[in-house]
């Protein structure tokens, strides 16, 4: 899929940034909040809820690149979607966890190991 970009195909999507914008908003808002919608819909609560939220913000990733690629899609505005969906996710999934499911996943080295050697 690479080598069939150029810097043109790049420079042309680079001049519509609302549509990289939308599809941001639709990874890290609409998708979330449709997926918590259904979640209590089902009745669903706690980690259950959470998952499916979650889920429901995951981006597209490679395979969407190679969809557009098979398709005959705009591959470059694919590539910098999955770009700015996996740049944006280090920063939106604690936000998307801490105001719409209400709580924070603890991590880093003040955590617990899951394994002990003791």
């Amino acid at each position: 899929m690479g080598i069939t970009l150029t810097l043109d195909d790049f420079k042309r999507v680079f001049q519509k940034p609302g549509v990289v914008g939308l599809g941001f908003i639709a990874c890290y808002v609409m998708m979330p909040g449709v997926a918590m919608l259904l979640g209590n819909l089902m009745g669903l609560n706690g980690p259950l809820l959470a998952g499916l939220v979650l889920v429901g913000s995951i981006n597209g990733g490679q395979a969407s690149n190679l969809c557009a690629y098979i398709a005959r899609g705009d591959v470059a505005l694919s590539v910098l979607m999955t770009t700015a969906t996996t740049i944006g996710c280090i920063f939106m999934t604690p936000l998307i966890c801490k105001y719409a499911l209400g709580s924070v996943v603890a991590a880093g080295a003040h955590t617990r190991p899951l394994l002990s050697s003791t």
